[in-house]
């Protein structure tokens, strides 16, 4: 009965998946396939390594689909009211994240060379899978990953900390098995301890991580839930954000005209919401305040030059993702403010009929081109400190589909969904990749490249203006989907 109950408890996240939304699923898994015979062409020497590589990325993803699962079924009432069912989701936990890191481990070492002992791969394994779980728990600990390495070198802890590395390295190769036992049992009683009894900390935490899955789910529709979703740590980190809109919006308030311009600068406070251009302006901010330091911290280390040779794209790629993604939630934004969009409508001033649909439209597509110019012009000295021209691409494949999808009758859209989220930014990473290898495998004018992204913007962008002018009236948004 106990392992029935605990097969039931491991395969709960296959069997709770969207069966009305499938399509999601297959397209990541084509393109995993599609990689992965790509990956098998290009290396037809390699098929063993990339397999195997493949088989372990697989399995790590099955990990934390399990251990996600696992959380969530480890709800504080079931804990503290039903008999023997955290000893069940300890029990669980404890033979997928076994079972899973010998099977990584055995596939990483029988198929790569000159790699470490195979009890030394186990344990870094198991660990990794220990951390994954646990930063499915606790968030914050992806800072702890993304900003710990550079943190380590550059406060030089590497140095000091050599002599107790020196130690451990002694340690291990004198008690390799019993140091090896010592810290699995460490990690086993680490992955126990994911689970709560069902006490007052436990509620708060769970309660927590249901407002981060239901705000994941809104997002892929578009929505934004604020940082506040976050618990604390984003109520604090997003204190500033709502103190600026809300300055935002008590000066809009006192400066309120019957006049047109008036009326749409407070509307694009509820048409844009989370998206509005004050919030994604700070949120610039803080990404490159985040940027200079990590910047700042490989500078230190000497490495800077290299980071720029090695990482241009990567960077250029992230720097675009930034400016260029929000602008394709816009969309999105005005379905989930529909209810106050009736009341924008007696609001004294507000344009009427198709000069609704041109005030609107034109809401959507200058917040789109201001962005696409601020990002091009911080795009500019990247590509010349890379000594890569080819990573303005990247702008020019966003422009036409900017226009091509910002400029739509919002009276006739329809409930946006995750597809609907993913497409605008899928295509822009399409279009920009192909520019991007036009200009650096076929060797096309960036000139060329550019005039062709700004002429099909052109031509895209009249089109739809005068759909969209000839449009029913915008609002509320969704009426006639």
């Amino acid at each position: 009965m106990n392992a029935a109950t605990s097969g039931q408890m491991l395969l709960a996240f296959w069997r709770q998946r969207d069966r009305e939304s499938p399509w999601g699923r297959r397209l990541l898994i084509a393109l995993t396939l599609l990689g992965l015979g790509a990956s098998l062409y290009a290396a037809p020497g390699l098929w063993a390594a990339v397999l195997a590589g493949s088989a372990t990325l697989a399995l790590g993803g099955l990990w934390t689909a399990v251990a996600g699962s696992l959380l969530t079924q480890n709800h504080p009432h079931a804990a503290r009211f039903v008999p023997g069912h955290l000893r069940q989701l300890r029990q669980a936990a404890l033979s997928a994240w076994a079972v899973l890191s010998l099977a990584c481990a055995l596939l990483v070492w029988a198929a790569f060379e000159r790699l470490p002992s195979f009890p030394a791969l186990l344990l870094i394994v198991a660990a990794t899978l220990a951390f994954a779980a646990w930063a499915l728990r606790a968030w914050a600990l992806w800072f702890v990953l993304s900003f710990g390495p550079a943190l380590f070198f550059a406060f030089g802890l590497d140095r000091r900390l050599a002599p107790l590395w020196a130690a451990l390295r002694e340690l291990w190769a004198a008690q390799t098995g019993p140091v090896l036992a010592l810290c699995l049992l460490g990690l086993a009683w680490s992955i126990t301890r994911l689970f709560g009894n069902g006490d007052a900390a436990h509620g708060a935490g769970y309660a927590a991580r249901a407002r981060m899955r239901r705000a994941a789910r809104e997002g892929a529709t578009g929505h934004r839930g604020g940082l506040a979703t976050f618990g604390r740590p984003g109520e604090w980190l997003g204190r500033p954000f709502e103190r600026a809109a809300s300055a935002w919006l008590r000066h809009v308030l006192a400066r309120a005209r019957p006049t047109p311009a008036s009326v749409m600068q407070r509307a694009e406070i509820v048409l844009h919401g989370q998206q509005h251009w004050l919030r994604q302006a700070l949120a610039v901010l803080l990404a490159l305040a985040i940027a200079a330091l990590s910047l700042g911290t490989v500078a230190a280390l000497g490495g800077l030059g290299k980071a720029w040779t090695h990482g241009a794209f990567g960077m250029a790629i992230g720097l675009a993702s930034m400016g260029i993604n929000p602008s394709f939630a816009l969309p999105g934004m005005l379905w989930h403010g529909r209810r106050e969009q009736a009341l924008l409508q007696l609001l004294p001033g507000m344009p009427q009929g198709a000069a609704q649909n041109r005030a609107v439209a034109w809401l959507q597509l200058r917040h789109a081109l201001l962005a696409w110019t601020l990002t091009t012009l911080a795009l500019a000295p990247l590509a010349w400190a890379a000594d890569d021209p080819a990573l303005l691409c990247l702008a020019f494949g966003a422009l036409p589909l900017s226009a091509a999808w910002l400029l739509r009758a919002p009276a006739a859209m329809r409930a946006p969904s995750s597809w609907t989220a993913v497409l605008p930014v899928l295509a822009f990473l399409l279009l920009a990749w192909g520019l991007y290898a036009a200009k650096r495998q076929l060797g096309l004018p960036l000139a060329a490249l550019a005039g062709l992204s700004v002429g099909a913007s052109l031509a895209l962008g009249a089109w739809r203006w005068r759909r969209v002018c000839r449009a029913p009236r915008p609002l509320p948004a969704g009426r006639l989907g």
